[in-house]
């Protein structure tokens, strides 16, 4: 048995490669294009122009000499196997060759395999799959040390043609030159038609919505706060969110299908990983879409007569999805999606743990974790991904916090954050130059989390507790009304706790509503570790403070309009 295995690498840092969104958004729709079991694919046209014969759009295709059959081919990435070598070898010549042609600078890793049985092919390939990934790899055009180069990418100039022309600004234009790269997406953007449908936006759009239209020009097209809402809330104006969430659990249960499959014939181990990728996918789609109906209900907006969403969707893929969404609606879009593609996992899922994993321990569900970034529209993105990384991995932190063992499926968990300089620091050494202060006696506070669970986990904090914390500070007559956080804040932020700490039991004691009291005080004792509470703030660890007032003030600001936009109210 012949197998070849395909990986697309590192495709956020690909994507936002020179900051500009208009790339971003070109590149986006180019790379959705590449890998699906579907008839606008890159794929099926190299499968479908090779003369190849697949299964690749039907997966009960009878057996056949040369028949290429897929158990894999989603987000980036596919798995094939063939009897014979030849389809493979050429299947292999040809893509390659395409990747490097459509996309110069993206990377990828790829092996080509044979061993008795299908299992044994794959494992084979992944091992290569792992090697591939460290051996140093020539892109073209090569830039020498006397090439010209791109600024905003460093890599190799090249002159424009004329339908990247049309879709760039004589600002943009360097004497006429692009990097390779670049030109293609410039292409893509004025060619493939951007402003109307296409397969990723159609997989974000409701059910029942089809004649709904996502920004691509940020500064023109893009409705940053509710038309008609004053007040507080249009603070947030100009302010966007880039959201990044990634799956939980996703290698337990392959594991366990590796463990479940095996001895199985060939085609049951297919059958089963392709039952897999499908089931996989059509839960991520769902949980967007369910996401997507909440701003259409609370921020769709009319332009030129049509309705547009304030959100830019970027991947959706196997079960990643990251995408750019007005900054008041970003906390519940989130929410949304991992309460939804949890469900939505355990219904699509069924069929996958009836047939093979009925006698597992896992639950029959995944959940899905993520990162929130808030930042001004004008920021550069080129930084904004690897920092909305490092909030996805601080979120999924929290979520095998809980895990007794490391064969489990953790809750939901998100972690949020507002960037207000251009940096490129991870998230931990941000979250402390921003958050952490020097007291006296070598003690230090830290105001924010950061990462919380979606849904309440026993007795500990949730992303839904903090929200209704924030509500009831917003109260008229609140015990510790959301300006008095703030002026804590500032205090902490100057290394002064003792001032800040008389604000808040001077608040305490003037409270004449000690059932409100009370209420606040629980819901401050649920974010503390157990059995450390003392009032505002607990011990995290030693000569370390710790307290939520930085996470309140995020969501009390980036809070969601309290009602739906009218479907004709005008940009």
């Amino acid at each position: 048995m012949f197998c070849y295995l395909f990986e697309a690498k590192s495709i956020q840092s690909y994507l936002f490669r020179n900051g500009k969104l208009k790339d971003v958004i070109a590149a986006s729709e180019r790379l959705d294009r590449l890998v699906d079991s579907s008839e606008s694919s890159v794929l099926h046209y190299v499968l479908n122009n090779a003369g190849l014969i697949s299964d690749l759009l039907s997966p009960d295709m009878e057996e056949k000499a040369g028949l290429i059959r897929f158990l894999r081919c989603k987000g980036g990435a596919f798995y094939a196997y063939c009897a014979e070598e030849a389809p493979l070898v050429q299947l292999r010549s040809l893509w390659t060759l395409s990747i490097q042609q459509l996309f110069p600078t993206l990377e990828f890793t790829d092996a080509l395999t044979e061993a008795p049985s299908l299992r044994e092919a794959v494992s084979a390939g992944h091992k290569q799959l792992a090697a591939d990934r460290n051996a140093p790899v020539i892109k073209l055009p090569f830039a020498s040390a006397i090439t010209s180069r791109y600024q905003r990418t460093g890599a190799v100039r090249v002159p424009v043609i004329e339908d990247a022309k049309r879709a760039s600004l004589k600002s943009e234009l360097e004497d006429d030159t692009f990097d390779l790269d670049t030109s293609l997406h410039r292409q893509a953007y004025q060619v493939i038609g951007l402003r109307n449908t296409s397969p990723l936006q159609q997989r974000f759009t409701p059910t029942g919505h089809d004649e709904i239209y996502y920004p691509i020009n940020i500064e023109e097209d893009f409705a940053f706060s509710a038309s008609g809402v004053i007040g507080d809330n249009s603070d947030a104006a100009k302010d966007i969110a880039l959201i990044h969430i990634d799956g939980n659990g996703l290698g337990i249960l392959l594991m366990a299908m590796r463990d479940a499959l095996e001895g199985k014939t060939d085609e049951e181990y297919r059958k089963g990983f392709r039952l897999f990728s499908e089931s996989l996918g059509e839960a991520t789609i769902q949980a967007a879409r369910e996401a997507t109906a909440v701003v259409y209900e609370h921020g769709r907006y009319n332009k030129d007569g049509k309705t547009y969403l304030p959100m830019r969707p970027l991947v959706l893929g196997g079960d990643d999805l990251t995408l750019l969404c007005r900054a008041d609606l970003a906390l519940e879009y989130s929410r949304v999606f991992c309460q939804t593609f949890k469900k939505a996992s355990e219904q699509c899922l069924k069929p996958l743990f009836r047939q093979y994993l009925k006698k597992t321990s896992l639950k029959p569900f995944l959940t899905a974790s993520g990162g929130v970034l808030f930042h001004k529209a004008g920021h550069p993105f080129t930084h904004s991904h690897h920092l909305v990384e490092s909030l996805c991995d601080a979120a999924k932190k929290l979520t095998k916090s809980v895990n007794e063992t490391d064969k489990q499926v953790g809750p939901a968990a998100l972690a949020i954050f507002r960037l207000s300089n251009a940096v490129s620091d991870d998230f931990e050494q941000l979250h402390k130059q921003t958050y952490q202060f020097d007291l006296d006696n070598k003690r230090s506070i830290a105001y924010a989390q950061s990462a919380f669970f979606v849904e309440p986990q026993g007795q500990r904090g949730s992303l839904e507790l903090l929200q209704r914390l924030a509500k009831c500070c917003r109260q008229r007559g609140a015990v510790m009304p959301m300006n008095r956080w703030r002026q804590m804040a500032t205090w902490l932020s100057q290394g002064n706790f003792a001032e800040a700490d008389r604000l808040y039991e001077r608040a305490m004691s003037l409270t004449t509503q000690p059932m409100l009291r009370e209420e606040l005080e629980e819901m401050l004792r649920a974010f503390a570790p157990e059995g450390k509470a003392t009032g505002w703030f607990w011990h995290k660890e030693k000569g370390v403070s710790e307290s939520i007032i930085g996470d309140l003030l995020i969501v009390d600001h980036f809070r969601p309009v309290e009602a739906p936009v009218s479907k004709e109210a005008e940009l």
